[in-house]
């Protein structure tokens, strides 16, 4: 199955009365692609129609087509849970390269699912002399914070004797 059959797939099953046309709009695929994703679906055996009346159909997800959609949402959370263990383990690298380096207090700059990844990893490391601290701007970051993971952008204006770290960026350098 592959992401667009998914897409449709998730659609469906949550809505089996779904108009071609609200397909498309949910799943950011053209009508003509809806179209084509339906039939293939049903020619897998993913899904059948029900014809309601002369205009109107009814999406029914077969068993092999839930089975499928099981084993598709069952990598997603694998591969989810996977990629949050290599960020931390990035993030754990990350801080302990700044530990050497003889910096001791963090703070992460904006919002987010990372700010919780950052929190976890650094929870993880277990050392009771780094301090980390959450800053929604440049204004609440804490005197003596040396380094500042930005999770979006690194703001334009910095604050002098403190680093700031676009930590995506180096997440993604050390993982390769």
């Amino acid at each position: 199955m592959d992401e667009h059959e998914h897409r449709i797939i998730s659609e469906l099953s949550k809505n089996s009365d779904a108009s071609q046309r609200q397909l498309s709009k949910v799943s950011e695929l053209s009508l003509g692609m809806v179209n084509i994703v339906l039939h293939r679906l049903i020619e897998k055996g993913y899904m059948k129609i029900k014809q309601l009346d002369g205009r109107k159909v009814q999406y029914i997800l077969t068993p092999k087509g839930f089975s499928e959609k099981l084993k598709r949402s069952k990598q997603y959370v694998r591969n989810t849970v996977s990629l949050i263990s290599s960020m931390k383990e990035s993030v754990k690298k990350i801080v302990g390269d700044y530990r050497m380096a003889g910096v001791r207090n963090f703070a992460v700059l904006g919002r987010g699912e990372l700010l919780t990844v950052i929190e976890l990893a650094v929870r993880e490391l277990g050392l009771e002399d780094i301090e980390l601290s959450r800053a929604d701007g440049l204004s609440s970051i804490r005197p003596g914070t040396q380094v500042v993971f930005c999770v979006s952008e690194i703001p334009r204006s910095r604050t002098a004797g403190t680093e700031f770290v676009d930590i995506m960026q180096k997440i993604a350098e050390s993982v390769g």
